[in-house]
């Protein structure tokens, strides 16, 4: 379990462009000196919750806040830049490890809320995702809930909120964050330098983080890869074990990912009644929405980083006629 760490080297960026509305409200919170015990930023992947959560973190220990966030020079600013504030921890799954949340990770999360603030101000911790609590890890959070510590404010991020207790969730503030219309998401990318955002921000479903993941890895490219396999196991040129074989780096995650995404794509295809490979020809209508719906499925349970790895061959064999 990656924990227990006050903070990595961290970037203090602000709130992205289409948060400002939560952004908001947590300010008029905290200006009022109504700073809540614990947060819930719950929506989909790759949207920023964790950006929102750090730039949450940023603005509680910062000493010199503006409304747009931390000041970035302040001690407590520069102490978080460093990864070495005292007052900030962030509890996340190892990058190795199961994807799960243990009560180990909790235990550390419960004795950093229970020291006294190094600088007279606020103790911020964040989880993510917070459904990979186990059972355990969640019984112990919810200790720390139900007492909440002075001056510690818990900032929780989860990608399906509808998986934890619910005596967690009635014991956070929820702030539930959508998808950005789809003019702000290509503008904000257009900002980070993508030059052709509308294809890898379709391919994201409109999420920009994962659209700038997908640019990162060659994501278009690897989609169209993915269709020229899938039409040849289609057709049968190609086995779903070798096709299999040919995507083993990248893994069955991202694999389901763009399946999803190609399932989506046919069916449109075949809404216009156009005719391919992949088209009515050789997957009825009916069955390419069951699909697109299985695909969607195993891509929610792949987001909850459970540990039961699906199978790339399974994957392939789902588009046998």
């Amino acid at each position: 379990m990656r924990h227990a760490l006050p903070g990595d080297e961290t970037t203090l960026s602000g709130p992205l462009p289409w948060q400002s509305a939560a952004w908001a409200r947590f300010t008029r919170a905290l200006d009022a000196g109504r700073s809540p015990h614990a947060v819930l930023l719950a929506g989909s992947a790759g949207i920023g919750k964790m950006r929102l959560a750090e730039a949450m973190a940023a603005r509680l220990l910062c000493e010199q806040p503006g409304a747009a966030g931390a000041c970035g020079a302040c001690r407590g600013c520069l102490l978080q830049q460093a990864g070495s504030h005292p007052d900030r921890l962030t509890v996340v799954p190892e990058a190795e490890g199961s994807g799960i949340l243990k009560i180990e990770a909790v235990r550390a999360l419960t004795e950093f809320s229970q020291r006294t603030s190094q600088f007279n101000g606020y103790r911020t911790a964040i989880l993510a995702p917070a459904e990979a609590l186990n059972r355990n890890a969640a019984n112990a959070l919810l200790k720390t809930l139900e007492e909440p510590p002075p001056g510690v404010v818990l900032i929780l991020v989860s990608h399906r909120p509808g998986r934890l207790p619910a005596t967690i969730r009635s014991r956070c503030q929820l702030y539930r964050l959508g998808i950005p219309n789809r003019t702000d998401g290509l503008e904000w990318l257009t900002t980070q330098g993508i030059t052709e955002p509308a294809p890898l921000l379709d391919l994201a479903g409109g999420a920009p983080l994962e659209a700038i993941a997908l640019a990162e890895s060659g994501g278009a490219a690897r989609y169209q890869q993915l269709a020229d396999h899938v039409r040849q196991v289609v057709k049968g040129d190609l086995s779903p074990v070798e096709a299999a074989g040919q995507w083993q780096e990248t893994g069955a995650r991202q694999v389901t990912a763009l399946m999803q995404h190609l399932a989506l794509d046919v069916a449109r295809a075949q809404a216009r009644g156009e005719r391919g490979a992949l088209s009515a020809h050789h997957l009825a209508a009916r069955d390419i929405h069951a699909l697109a719906l299985r695909l969607g499925d195993l891509r929610r349970a792949a987001e909850q980083s459970l540990s039961r790895e699906l199978s790339l061959e399974a994957l392939f064999l789902l588009w046998r006629p």
